[in-house]
């Protein structure tokens, strides 16, 4: 017998752990397997592709931090596999073949054909098949509803010190490192290339970064620059550099996870190389101020 808990969860935010969160509790005190199904991408995003701004983050991602919050199973589902069912059909899919027995969902949680089906029509079904309903208000912080598409809007913005207040934790880039022509060393800052994993990802304004990394144990900052460095490119190609500040690190074909901490400047077309390295000689003196004046450290 199971828990669950269904919704797309870009972000894994503050608003999904408090409902998560409940639905693990319930499943530990009712002896049933706290999962949760995770729609790889949320319903606008395939109705209205170019109106979406980007996940937060790759169904393997938001799999991971919702198992370390303690759900048991997490179920990766294509919206579109179900969306021309008939709600009730979804439900007796829930229930036969995940023996569903609670669910907990947000207040505005819509499925079936045409999203006819809600948590009206939930609560209905459980009261006749024998399954309980949960459903989470609005997270408000002030007037603000915590959401996912408010955090994207805050990224795309250059503030990733907002967006970390709805998360819980910094909004990360992650991906494999790979050789690149290696100009940045040319001027004094080697810098770890990042290919991104996964598609449809939410992309920053275009700048440079504070960012924090782990690596072999040990936390490390930086500087990073996203964008399609104007000064030295011409092919539009959305690029993710991080410049380490304590020093250079062989990172090449391995995994790094990247914190965006805060904002530092935005993209710029330098004249020359020397303008440019000048630039990320004053960026990184700002950052090692930044990093003691809001104990990052600590």
């Amino acid at each position: 017998m199971r828990s669950v808990t269904i919704g797309v969860f870009d972000g894994v935010h503050l608003g999904h752990t408090y409902m998560v969160r409940k639905m693990i509790q319930y499943a530990i005190d009712h002896d049933q397997i706290p999962t949760a199904i995770v729609f790889e991408m949320p319903y606008e995003a395939i109705t209205s592709p170019q109106n979406f701004d980007g996940l937060l983050t790759t169904p393997d991602e938001r799999s991971e931090l919702l198992k370390n919050l303690g759900v048991r199973d997490v179920i990766i589902q294509d919206l579109r596999s179900i969306v021309n069912m008939r709600e009730k059909d979804y439900v007796d899919l829930l229930l036969k073949e995940y023996e569903m027995k609670s669910i907990y969902v947000g207040y505005d949680f819509k499925f079936g054909k045409h999203a006819q089906g809600d948590v009206e029509l939930l609560k209905e079904m459980g009261k006749t098949r024998g399954f309980t309903v949960d459903i989470t208000p609005k997270i408000l912080d002030g007037d603000m509803r915590i959401s996912s598409s408010l955090i994207r809007h805050e990224i795309k913005a250059g503030r990733p010190d907002v967006a970390r207040h709805f998360i819980g934790r910094p909004f990360t880039i992650s991906g494999i490192v790979f050789k690149e022509r290696g100009i940045g060393s040319k001027i004094g800052f080697p810098t770890a290339n990042i290919s991104r994993e996964g598609i449809n990802l939410v992309i920053p304004k275009y700048g440079v970064y504070l960012v924090r990394s782990v690596i072999d144990d040990t936390t490390v900052y930086g500087v990073m620059g996203i964008g399609v460095r104007p000064t030295t490119d011409s092919d539009g190609e959305v690029t993710y550099e991080v410049h380490f500040l304590d020093g250079e690190y062989q990172l090449v074909g391995k995994r790094l996870r990247v914190e965006l901490l805060e904002f530092l400047r935005p993209e710029i077309k330098f004249a020359n190389l020397q303008d440019l390295k000048d630039a990320i000689a004053e960026d990184v003196k700002r950052a090692k101020e930044m990093i003691y004046q809001k104990n990052f450290y600590g």
